[in-house]
């Protein structure tokens, strides 16, 4: 049920009792004990408080609600966490939050001090001792929370004097401890790299409240990382310095000569590091330099070894070809000759050139020479597709590293290497240089690596552009297919793919029975239109397509009219338009709507990129749950800015998917991100159908534009010096 927008109220009063706290998230159900002049009655709030504990005074905004089970309470948008009011409610509070403290000490503590507990507390902790039966462990006790709590109440207010939620106030608190306050006021910057949902930006805003000046050090610093954040989240490894310095002066209004400054003093912590190449210095974040270093010294040190040997390959290239159903091409012995004796190989090609047929047979042949194989893939969708077509189970990147959620880290690595004689990765294109490092590093020396992908597909979501790094660099055996087979030429979805690839514009009929369609459409409105006909009405029903969500529709931009984000908003008033949701932020996520995944949560093991539907609303928790292929993920109302409608995604998303119908949207709107590779990636994702619904002369700039935007990247030229 949609929410009524109401007028805000507010209550004061204390924190009487807790029935229901999230430690994660702050979420709590609680007794609000409301002031004697407004009744003195309890009444319960529901919401998510920062820094809560028993006894505190609060000043909460929301409104009263009836629940159809719990009966009236109050639901807080907004609050602030005051210090416990009162010598009763200090009391409360020690009985109910410090341990070894129980109702009986805690009375004795508060009759002992009367209205001055409050101060000893706060200045005299040592006189706790003076209290009867209150031992030494116990009083420190009682300081170290007394303390700890005040350092949050104190954050809390001070970040929701800066427009911060006091969700933030309690994960800043869980890193930083009691000193939280004074490290944020020492250098605001390090919330924008150290919390999530706090930017640059917010940063900066609160700097300048607290004085410090536009042209300061530390204000460079926190713009140097910025900037090589935003860069990595477009896709770069590194950043120019002269780009840097350019940003400084055109983008934040600093002085351009900070810049060097910056970068030299991060480098001397560790968290940069800066090389020097031809006229320029180029700066990267010390983790991606360390990951790019990694991928090159691995690669290299893969190719320096022993291969399987001679007679091994005979046996495995026997089997493989006595094993196929049909007499395999010379381009595909070719290719699984080349990846059974080489240490790495890459095999690329567009569809319908026989990828998963020279996987299937190359499997076959090191099955019967005894060899361990083992098959990967970056997303679950590709995952499974490979084991379908392969005939062999395969894991994704991070199911076959074993991600721990408790280290935070892969399990799988060097010192705890992979059992396998023999990897392929599928889909290569999506794997970013952090994954390569990590799975490079887990793979035994003495392994074969084959990588399979197609170079002409977006790179990956993540830094790097690996697969055509390795590619370019010549380091290693690449055996590029271009024979596509006579079923894959029946399909217009594949021979529209490879004419778009040698330039020219696909092509099509609209016949019943063709696969691949072009509705023509001027407007915005039009394009619109015509994209909820197909998702509700035309394409229901045909093609071997029963439910709507067997459609997704690929759009390269999340921004603008024909963006994932205003798609996105008309696709679920006409698909799922009713029914229990959570509102966040403008997004409204309603039980029955396809969600994405938008970036990686390692603890809950779901992947920037994964497609599930909401299955469960718990208005009362403000929790969702999601069902996703490999099963279903709770998701806290603060963990919701990992989630976006998935009816439309961008193109960059469904990297490595396939799905039975795809629409697609190529307006003039578009013109920004009207690139070949990205409308090639788009129709190759379609199993089916294929639809473009659009402008004629927009599809005509795509086909013309073949600016790939060259990601920095230094792999290629680090494998060179091989």
């Amino acid at each position: 049920m949609n929410e009524i927008q109401r007028e805000v109220e507010t209550v004061e009063g204390t924190l009487d009792q807790v029935l229901f706290l999230n430690d994660q998230n702050g979420y709590v159900v609680a007794m609000l004990k409301r002031e004697a002049d407004a009744g003195g009655d309890r009444i319960t709030i529901v919401g998510n408080l920062g820094g809560v504990e028993i006894g505190a005074g609060l000043r909460a905004h929301g409104h009263f609600e009836k629940h159809p089970r719990y009966g009236e309470q109050f639901k807080v948008a907004d609050v602030e966490i005051l210090r416990p009011a009162g010598v009763a409610a200090l009391e409360r509070y020690l009985a109910s939050e410090i341990k070894g403290v129980g109702p009986a000490l805690a009375r004795r503590i508060a009759q002992y001090f009367g209205e001055s507990l409050s101060d000893v507390l706060d200045r005299e902790s040592h006189r706790l001792r003076e209290v009867r039966g209150l031992g030494a462990i116990v009083a420190q006790r009682i300081t170290a929370a007394w303390s700890d709590a005040s350092g949050l109440r104190e954050l809390t207010v001070f970040l929701r004097g800066h427009g911060i939620p006091a969700v933030h106030a309690r994960r800043i608190h869980q890193l930083y401890g009691r000193g939280s306050l004074q490290v944020v006021r020492d250098d605001p910057y390090l919330l924008a790299r150290e919390i999530h949902g706090i930017g640059f930006r917010t940063a900066d805003t609160i700097a300048e409240q607290l004085g410090i000046p536009r042209n300061s050090i530390e204000r460079a610093r926190g713009a140097t990382l910025y900037l090589l954040e935003r860069m990595a989240e477009e896709g770069h490894v590194f950043a120019p310095l002269a780009y840097i310095v350019n940003q400084f002066s055109s983008g934040l209004e600093m002085d351009a000569e900070l810049a060097a400054a910056a970068v030299a003093e991060l480098a001397a912590a560790g968290a940069v590091v800066s090389e020097q190449l031809d006229d320029d210095r180029i700066v990267y974040l010390k983790n991606l330099h360390e990951a790019e270093t990694n991928v090159a010294r691995r690669l290299i040190a893969l190719t320096r070894g022993r291969p399987i040997g001679p007679k091994l390959v005979e046996c495995a290239m026997a089997a493989a070809i006595k094993e196929a159903s049909f007499q395999l091409s010379i381009e595909q012995r070719h290719a699984i000759h080349t990846a059974l004796k080489s240490r790495v190989t890459v095999i690329t090609g567009g569809p319908g050139t026989g990828k998963t047929t020279i996987l299937r047979q190359l499997i076959a042949g090191l099955k019967a020479a005894g060899i361990r194989a083992t098959l990967a893939a970056p997303t679950g969708r590709a995952a499974r597709r490979l084991a379908d077509t392969a005939g062999h189970e395969a894991k994704t990147l991070h199911r076959l590293l074993e991600y721990s959620p408790d280290t935070g880290e892969f399990i799988r690595c060097e010192a705890f290497p992979l059992r396998t004689n023999y990897l392929i990765v599928d889909e290569a294109s999506m794997m970013d240089i952090e994954l390569a490092s990590s799975l490079l590093e887990a793979l035994p020396p003495q392994s074969s690596l084959l990588l399979v992908g197609d170079r002409d597909q977006l790179p990956s979501v993540g830094p790097g552009s690996v697969l055509k790094d390795v590619i370019v660099s010549g380091l290693v055996p690449v055996v590029a297919l271009s024979q596509v087979y006579r079923q894959a030429r029946e399909s217009l979805i594949v021979a529209n793919a490879h004419r778009l690839n040698r330039g020219h514009a696909p092509e099509a009929a609209n016949g019943a029975n063709d696969d691949f369609f072009f509705f023509e459409r001027a407007s915005t409105e039009d394009v619109i239109a015509t994209i909820k006909q197909l998702m509700s009405q035309r394409l229901v029903g045909k093609f071997g397509i029963n439910d709507p969500r067997e459609i997704q529709v690929l759009t390269p931009m999340n921004r603008g009219p024909l963006g994932t984000q205003a798609l996105n908003r008309e696709l679920q008033e006409l698909l799922n338009p009713g029914g229990r949701e959570l509102k966040a932020g403008d997004r409204r996520l309603r039980e029955g709507d396809r969600v994405i995944q938008i970036r990686n949560n390692y603890d809950k093991l779901v992947f920037n990129g994964a497609i599930g539907r909401v299955v469960a609303v718990d208005s009362e928790r403000n929790a969702l749950t999601v069902l996703y292929e490999e099963g279903t993920v709770k998701y806290e109302i603060s963990e919701l800015d990992q989630l976006a409608l998935g009816y439309a995604i961008s193109i960059h998303k469904s990297q490595g998917s396939q799905y039975p119908a795809v629409v697609i949207p190529v307006h003039q709107s578009h013109y920004l991100m009207l690139r070949r590779n990205l409308l090639y990636t788009a129709i190759t994702r379609a199993e089916r159908v294929c639809i473009l619904v659009g402008a004629r002369n927009a599809l005509l700039q795509a086909v013309r534009n073949v600016d790939e935007r060259r990601r920095w990247s230094q792999l290629s030229e680090r494998l060179r010096i091989a």
